[in-house]
């Protein structure tokens, strides 16, 4: 009976560590910098961001626990995983010289901008009816190269999405620029938004996805192969936008 009973004892310690290792195939390593509203760094929490919402739901479906690497600048990050030092970052544009050392898996569309004003201001048709308007930007935030590197433009430089609408709200500048998946929030935020501000009809979308960098050097307990159906068929059902349009709702305030 006591041989049994040792029998059975280690039949379930055997099945609780088979457990585990179904929860955790290893460990995902990735580098992320204080980019946001992608990736947000303080010193008392953890990461978050839109990008870190997506790699928290990369690593749940490939049954990986995630470890952050924080980094200065996306430059470091880029040369982490290439060295093979982290196995994973997010946000990668696709660039034939980074085919050398990362794989590339697509999980969410480039943003499309919208332009938004107080109701009176006149309709922006197209990308020059910008350059007689002041424009609300977001502090260490990059849009699009023509935008970004356009001296004619008179930008305001603004801290968050909260007080870049409250300003123009005070007619600060003439025109903020967002990203139109953080319109809904916005809205939900200003319940006074239809009456006093207007979208205009000149929007702009590069027609790219942005994919999760994976080394070609990396750690992680899983093949490319697998990797790739995984990541492809949640990218297919739009789970990645899913989790990023959750978390916008949840952080407002950092737009």
């Amino acid at each position: 009976m006591v041989h049994f009973e040792q029998i059975g004892q280690l039949l379930s310690i055997a099945c609780l560590l088979c457990s585990f290792s179904v929860v955790s195939a290893g460990t995902m390593r990735v580098c992320v910098d204080h980019y946001p509203p992608f990736q947000v760094l303080s010193a008392d929490a953890e990461p978050i961001g839109e990008n870190i919402a997506a790699l928290r739901l990369m690593a749940k479906l490939l049954e990986h626990d995630l470890s952050f690497e924080t980094s200065p600048n996306f430059a470091r990050c880029l040369h982490m995983l290439e060295g093979g030092r982290v196995d994973v970052v997010a946000g990668l544009i696709d660039k034939p010289e980074r085919h050398t050392y990362s794989y590339f898996l697509p999980f969410r569309p480039d943003s499309r901008y919208v332009f938004i004003s107080l109701k009176g201001f006149n309709n922006v048709k197209d990308y020059e009816g910008l350059i007689d308007a002041s424009i609300g930007v977001s502090r260490e935030t990059q849009y699009f190269e023509r935008f970004d590197n356009d001296q004619r433009l008179r930008k305001v430089m603004t801290n968050d999405m909260i007080s870049a609408t409250n300003m123009l709200l005070r007619s600060r500048f003439d025109i903020l620029i967002l990203p139109k998946v953080v319109l809904p929030s916005l809205k939900k935020y200003y319940p006074e938004f239809e009456q006093k501000l207007k979208v205009h009809p000149y929007t702009y979308e590069e027609i790219r996805p942005i994919y999760f960098g994976v080394s070609k050097k990396h750690q992680m307990n899983i093949s490319l192969l697998e990797m790739e159906r995984i990541i492809g068929e949640a990218y297919e059902q739009e789970r990645f936008m899913s989790e990023v349009e959750q978390f916008i709702l949840e952080h407002i305030e950092l737009y």
